[in-house]
């Protein structure tokens, strides 16, 4: 059971992701700079270990620049898309990622995709299609936080994928490091090509005001989200991991709904509904498993 009570207390940190993001801009510091220096301040806390592990690292090789690479990238258009965007529609258009693990887990790790997933599937699906609205012509995001948060929940499959081909030596701590490394420069990158914040450069009171959720962000939120989800995503198959993670949905949801004055209606409340019912479903038809426990690939 160890790397499912990681994935679950993951979610508890993507879910409120958005409250140093936001607290942060209200401070002052624009969401470029506390999003960058949030990934840079852990990068240089853990870098030497990092140096002392170089060996481990570089024996990792494409496999984990790979999947670090794609995680980063999700990390920070995800990242972008809570800073921009609506929280709630945010965070439920990426969990659109149980469809493309699945998919993805099929095609490159030869998974069988059982009923038990289809029905799993089938609900999140439901669930999308109710938070984006029925109505005429397709239903698709409509705005660029919430085009960021569906490609983030795509990306995140992918990287959950290629978490299964990184070499049995490489440990939980190295796929982190590694991550760090991207994470800085692709959200600078991201935000100059969207054009979605700013980079005056902050002042030494805004700096003094903003130094407690900087810390909060850098040494809390992003290693512990980001070491839960690897010790858990490296054990379990990508489908699972997803289906898992949507309890991110409540977490998230909740919190938004609680703590900002964004509007949260019937849509969103039955897509909810409807994606917690995949958890649900996906819980109960296919736990326990033999890779729930220690698992195989621990490092």
């Amino acid at each position: 059971m160890g790397p499912t009570i990681a994935i679950l207390a993951s979610t508890f940190f993507w879910g409120t992701l958005w409250i140093p993001l936001r607290q942060l801009n209200e401070a002052g510091l624009g969401g470029s700079w506390a999003t960058v220096l949030g990934f840079v301040i852990p990068l240089a806390a853990f870098s030497p270990v990092g140096a002392i592990r170089r060996r481990s690292i570089v024996a990792g090789g494409r496999p984990l620049v790979r999947a670090g690479f794609l995680l980063a990238a999700c990390v920070a258009l995800y990242a972008e898309a809570l800073l921009l965007g609506n929280v709630a529609r945010v965070i439920l258009l990426f969990y659109l990622t149980p469809v493309w693990s699945t998919l993805l887990a099929r095609a490159f790790l030869g998974e069988p995709i059982t009923k038990s997933r289809v029905v799993t599937l089938g609900l999140g699906l439901v669930g999308m299609f109710v938070v984006l609205g029925v109505g005429p012509g397709l239903p698709l995001p409509r705005s660029s936080a919430e085009w960021m948060g569906l490609c983030s929940g795509f990306l995140w499959a992918c990287s959950m994928v290629a978490l299964r081909r990184v070499p049995q030596g490489v440990s939980d701590f190295d796929k982190v490091f590694v991550q760090f490394l991207f994470l800085g420069p692709l959200f600078a990158l991201l935000t100059a090509v969207s054009g979605g914040g700013a980079w005056a450069i902050p002042t030494t009171d805004v700096l003094l005001h903003s130094i407690k959720w900087l810390l909060v962000l850098g040494l809390v939120w992003m290693p512990s989200v980001l070491w839960l989800t690897m010790f858990g995503g490296s054990r379990l198959d990508p489908g699972r991991v997803a289906v898992l993670l949507m309890f991110e949905v409540v977490i998230g949801v909740g919190s938004a709904a609680a703590l900002t004055h964004e509007p949260f209606g019937v849509h969103e409340l039955v897509g909810a509904v409807l994606i917690v019912g995949a958890c649900g479903s996906e819980y109960f038809t296919n736990a326990p498993r033999a890779g729930d426990s220690t698992g195989a690939r621990e490092t």
